[in-house]
């Protein structure tokens, strides 16, 4: 189901002054699997969302969000 999980990608790299270069090359992927995964063509494995999220230095439920979590904003659970 590509595209279907809401990112916050753009913003935090944006907000850390990266490039998409550079967050590509922090998390040890290419730059084209960055910006697919940025634009949602591509959903992350679990372990390049958890690769991009140590990059960033926060929690990868705070980049990666279910469409339903990220619009109600209250937690399913």
């Amino acid at each position: 189901m590509v595209g279907d999980l809401n990112n916050t990608l753009k913003n935090k790299r944006i907000e850390k002054k990266l490039t998409q270069a550079k967050l590509a090359q922090m998390a040890n992927i290419s730059e084209r699997q960055y910006r697919r995964i940025e634009t949602g063509e591509q959903t992350p494995s679990v372990e390049v969302a958890l690769l991009l999220a140590k990059a960033l230095h926060t929690k990868v439920e705070k980049l990666f969000l279910l469409p339903s979590a990220s619009t109600d904003g209250k937690d399913k659970n």
